[in-house]
């Protein structure tokens, strides 16, 4: 019997009975947070199918290890590999004509009959049983080789109409919330340089790569491609809706209409990073330990103040890290502070974490009361101040640092924080150790001393953007 059990987060033991074929780390991808439905796949067909299965998904995985992780075992394999998933669906024996609702279907209905559903089914059942071993950072195949296997599992697909409908469905989904709204579509045209052609092939290509791979195979596939679809196309309004990140003194309409200025450029440049960031930071909520995902989405949702540890810690980290002014960070939406939030917690090095503790269980908290204009607060631990500076960028002045640091802890100070994973409120806010914690990073931040600290985070996170 075959089992894939999860062993921590994102790492799962392939087991053949009670022994370990192979314990696996998943790579960072949307498909990892749904790899227990790849899981499952894999585990029915070894129920189903029995010792023959079992016999060649061990000598499938051992020879592939056994060669070096050699591409080339994977790519003979491939009939073998669509044989037995063939032979699994057969016995699972669904009725593909049961997913058919013909008094729907209409002359503008993209209609797909039980044979496009039935190779759906199978492409996606192909790419469960490679997605087991091509997850794992060390088996992974080369992109190229990747590629070459991917598009040989999906030729039922894609080598006919079916590939064109699903485009056609994604298009026309997205066209219609255009109809609807064409104001700001027209408005994402002109500040994130995206036409409405450019988000369909973005939306597309994410169904195919990431979701496909995700179908119950026992469930009609197409409602769980338009649901999609739909979360797609309201992800990318949501977020035009609730921020304003171009400011209206780096654009102007003239420049936007004729030739672009240098500001629009850089705007255009900064804005696309940030956008890339916050698509990224999706990845490692559970990573950092939230785990009901769902909840923590419907939380961020509501919140109506922006996270305060963004403003005085993770945009100044992001801002040395990508070369980004400050100013580009400030008027993100409330909701993609706390989400920044989690993409540098995620990438901050550890001797950083280690330095900065409560920062960091700040980092998983929301401050929920309005943020004070003015405080009165001065730093108490000025032995570690005194002992720490070095110079406020260029200056050697200890004054006005001082009171630009009492200032930033005083407005973090005056809020009340909750946890995102269990909802209590800090009883007693640790201020003690926050100022300790904030001086050091700022006192090695405006001396330039975390820049190589900096780079490193660079080169990390731009392999994933």
């Amino acid at each position: 019997m075959i089992t894939i059990r999860e062993t921590q987060k994102r790492k799962y033991d392939i087991k053949s009975d009670d022994t370990i074929l192979k314990s696996i780390s998943l790579i960072s991808s949307t498909i990892t947070n749904k790899f227990g439905i790849i899981a499952g796949f894999v585990e029915g067909m070894s129920k189903l199918l029995g010792k023959e299965f079992d016999d060649w998904f061990v000598e499938y995985i051992t020879t592939y290890i056994d060669s070096g992780y050699d591409s080339k075992i994977l790519l003979d394999r491939i009939d073998e590999l669509k044989k037995h998933c063939d032979d699994y669906l057969e016995k699972v024996d669904i009725n593909f004509n049961n997913y058919i609702n013909r008094e729907k279907v209409s002359k503008n209905s993209i209609f797909f009959d039980a044979e496009e559903l039935e190779n759906l089914i199978k492409a996606s059942s192909y790419l469960k049983l490679y997605f087991a071993i091509s997850q794992d950072i060390e088996m992974r195949p080369p992109l190229n080789t990747h590629k070459e296997i991917y598009n040989i599992l999906i030729e039922k697909i894609s080598g006919c109409e079916i590939v064109f409908k699903l485009f056609k469905l994604v298009s026309s989904k997205t066209y219609r919330y255009n109809i609807s709204d064409k104001a700001m579509w027209d408005y994402i045209k002109l500040i994130h340089c995206k036409t409405t052609d450019m988000h369909v092939n973005l939306i597309f290509n994410f169904l195919m790569n990431n979701i496909l791979v995700t179908c119950q195979t026992e469930s009609n596939p197409i409602p769980y491609f338009s649901s999609v679809i739909d979360q797609s196309i309201k992800w990318i309004l949501r977020g035009v809706y609730k921020e304003t990140i171009i400011y209206s003194d780096t654009i102007s309409t003239e420049d936007i209409h004729t030739i672009s200025g240098k500001d629009n450029l850089l705007s255009y440049c900064y804005n696309d990073t940030i956008g890339k960031l916050l698509i990224d930071a999706g990845n490692y909520l559970e990573e950092v330990g939230i785990e009901d995902i769902t909840k923590f989405n419907e939380t961020i949702g509501k919140l109506k103040e922006p996270s305060l540890i963004a403003h005085y810690i993770t945009y100044p980290i992001l801002s040395k890290v990508f070369n980004i002014p400050y100013r580009y960070f400030r008027p993100i939406a409330v909701e993609h502070s706390y989400l920044l939030n989690i993409l540098t917690l995620h990438y901050m090095p550890d001797e950083l974490k280690e330095q900065m503790e409560t920062v960091m269980k700040l980092m998983l908290h929301y401050n929920i009361e309005k943020p004070i204009v003015k405080t009165t607060y001065k730093v108490k631990d000025t032995d570690t101040y005194f002992k720490t500076f070095k110079k406020f960028l260029t200056f050697k002045s200890k004054v006005f640092p001082y009171d630009v640091f009492s200032d930033f802890i005083g407005k973090i100070a005056r809020n009340t924080y909750v946890e995102f994973t269990t909802g209590n409120e800090i009883a007693n806010f640790p201020l003690t150790k926050l100022e300790s914690d904030m001086i050091r990073f700022y006192n090695n931040y405006f001396s330039n001393e975390l820049d190589d600290v900096f780079s490193e985070m660079k080169k990390t996170m731009e392999k994933n953007l």
